[in-house]
């Protein structure tokens, strides 16, 4: 079981350096199971029983139920995670190189970006002749990379520490003047001539694939944070077997790593209309949609900090998660996590129902807690929410590490929660 999902997993992480490309993985796995794909700007059909719609980076999925929804099963989770992005005049040229032009996204680990080869990936707009045209790209033939200091032009970097600036020190090289200037290299890629680009959205990643470290126990890869989330909540889906009354409906949404308050995120009003216009087309009235999200619970799937075996003080005792433990319940009394007692009860029954190990997390007093969607979405839409999540290592890093036996673990919690909840 564990040799299956190892393939399934690496492969779906490798197909996502980006958000828009998380979406449109997510969404061709889903046209292969029967969902049917709905537009945003359009009137949403009456009678569908499994659907999506995709916006940009965001993605929500439902499948309805067979009886008059008296209520609403809801997983979320985020497709981006901390990078580097190209900004719109993307090259510069400087002692005898061309390097990119970028800027941070989210709060990355600095040091984690250099010494590595780097991928350019996302999304460009061009014009064409029935108006601008938006395409998925992965530049060939470019490997930028961010070099360290060699250690003689600074002696003291490991008695002081490395310090970057994100302006100065994280600028890529993309290669020597000689080489081929950025837009062509991107046009080639995007299949058109370099003049109908109008506008990109792109990342870079680290270029390594993902693969199996240790005795093939643990996984190392970029963006974990999410896409383990992602990947638990898409293999429910695929597999799910909702209860007849309950609505089922996961929504993968972007820009988590800086707020959420863009047009796909949680801190907007993007899944609340999704959700009502669902609501409209199951045959419900707006009352009837408040009662469901009123009986419903949502499950904000997000990584975890597991405790690292070389830093153990960075965690409260009993509030460590280990690797290959299983899930995490994530608390902070500041409510950055959304989690609850009622809400951990019901998660609780369902690991014991299931004989899932659960853990526990919460942030040292004296340490700042990040958060997740969870708080958002539960403000936004009155619904009891818990946050939960696989533990991992080098939380934000270019690559980051989990337990392989942890990504199967959470997906049974998810789908049980997406079942039973």
């Amino acid at each position: 079981m564990l040799d299956s999902l190892a393939d399934d997993f690496l492969g779906f992480l490798d197909s996502a350096p980006s958000p828009w490309h998380a979406a449109h993985e997510i969404a061709g796995r889903l046209e292969r199971c029967g969902f049917g794909q709905v537009s945003r700007t359009e009137r949403f059909p009456t009678g569908r029983t499994k659907g999506f719609l995709v916006d940009g980076g965001a993605l929500v999925a439902w499948i309805a139920p067979h009886q008059r929804a008296e209520r609403m099963a809801l997983g979320l989770a985020h497709t981006d995670s901390p990078c580097l992005r190209i900004r719109p005049h993307a090259e510069l040229i400087s002692c005898g190189c061309r390097r990119l032009s970028v800027e941070t996204y989210g709060g990355l680990l600095n040091h984690s970006w250099l010494d590595r080869e780097l991928l350019v990936a996302g999304r460009v707009c061009v014009e064409g002749p029935q108006g601008i045209r938006e395409l998925l790209v992965q530049v060939d033939g470019l490997r930028p990379i961010v070099p360290s200091l060699a250690i003689h032009l600074d002696r003291q970097v490991n008695e002081r520490g490395l310090v970057l600036d994100r302006e100065r020190h994280l600028t890529p090289i993309a290669g020597l003047l000689e080489g081929s200037a950025f837009q062509t290299l991107l046009a080639r890629s995007a299949g058109v001539p370099a003049d109908q680009i109008l506008s990109w959205d792109l990342c870079l990643a680290d270029a390594v694939p993902p693969s199996l470290a240790g005795t093939g126990d643990l996984v190392v890869s970029p963006r974990l944070d999410n896409l383990s989330s992602c990947f638990a909540l898409l293999r429910a889906l695929e597999t799910a077997n909702p209860r007849q009354d309950t609505a089922m409906v996961v929504a993968f949404l972007d820009a988590e790593e800086v707020g959420s308050g863009t047009a796909q995120g949680a801190d907007s009003a993007f899944l609340p209309q999704i959700l009502e216009r669902l609501a409209l087309s199951w045959g419900l009235d707006r009352e009837g949609f408040h009662t469901c999200c009123a009986r419903g619970i949502a499950l904000s799937a997000d990584m975890a900090h597991a405790v690292h075996p070389s830093h153990p003080e960075r965690h409260t005792p009993h509030h460590a998660p280990v690797l290959g433990q299983g899930p995490v319940l994530k608390w902070n009394a500041g409510l950055r996590y959304s989690t609850t007692a009622s809400t951990a009860a019901v998660v609780r029954n369902l690991a014991l129902a299931q004989a899932i190990p659960l853990q526990t997390f919460a942030m040292r007093a004296d340490l700042g807690c990040g958060s997740t969607v969870g708080p958002l979405v539960a403000s936004q839409l009155a619904m009891p929410t818990v946050d939960c999540g696989a533990p991992m290592l080098a939380m934000h890093s270019a690559r980051e590490t989990m337990a392989l036996v942890d990504q199967l673990l959470f997906e049974r919690l998810v789908r049980a929660f997406l079942e039973n909840a």
